[in-house]
């Protein structure tokens, strides 16, 4: 018997002799290697979020889910959409949109005009009524050193930092920046208005 045809009958042996317990061995290897993976990356990597409550409306809408990846060198800039895990007044987490960060001064007028650095925000996603100043925060005020300032796109019934009992956020308890939204009718979406 020649060298290949005695290769090609061991190899058709070895086939026999994997069997059925070789066959589960390597199904639940492929399992076991898949969730390994996926908890990696879920766990360092991108997160899902769910949006629960009007505070983001209309960007935004309770049963939409939001994929979050964290900041690790980047810092938030403003517009991003951004998961806050700090314990506030607020229940669990929160959806938010970055308007100031480190440094930057805030005014807010009694007509719900937002002003950052002496420059007036041109904000064509925020729903606002302009029913009067809300919070309890006195103005102008400047964001601390590592801290944003976050408001809900639904001004008038966000409760976020100008509240004190928001406050300003430090950036290790932002859990990460919103990249893409899936919509309640399984639409995805991969930007978020900022101007």
């Amino acid at each position: 018997m020649s060298e290949n045809k005695k290769d090609k009958a061991k190899e058709t042996e070895d086939r026999r002799s994997y069997g059925l317990l070789g066959t589960l061995f390597d199904a639940v290897s492929i399992f076991v290697t898949s969730v390994t993976l996926l908890a990696i990356v879920f766990t360092f990597g991108l997160r899902m979020v769910g949006v629960d409550g009007p505070s983001m409306e209309n960007t935004l809408h309770t049963g939409e889910w939001l994929l979050v990846t964290p900041y690790y060198e980047k810092t938030p800039s403003y517009g991003d959409i951004v998961i806050c895990t700090k314990k506030t007044a607020a229940r669990g987490a929160i959806v938010k949109r970055v308007i100031a960060v480190a440094g930057d001064e805030v005014n807010i007028t009694p007509a719900d005009e937002i002003y950052v650095n002496g420059k007036k925000l041109d904000e064509p996603y925020a729903q606002v009524y302009g029913t009067g100043l809300r919070g309890d925060r006195s103005y102008p005020l400047t964001v601390p050193e590592g801290c944003v300032m976050l408001l809900g796109d639904n001004r008038d019934v966000s409760f976020d930092s100008r509240y004190s009992a928001i406050g300003f956020i430090e950036y290790e308890h932002l859990l990460g920046k919103a990249q893409l939204r899936v919509s309640r009718d399984y639409d995805i979406y991969k930007t978020f208005p900022k101007d």
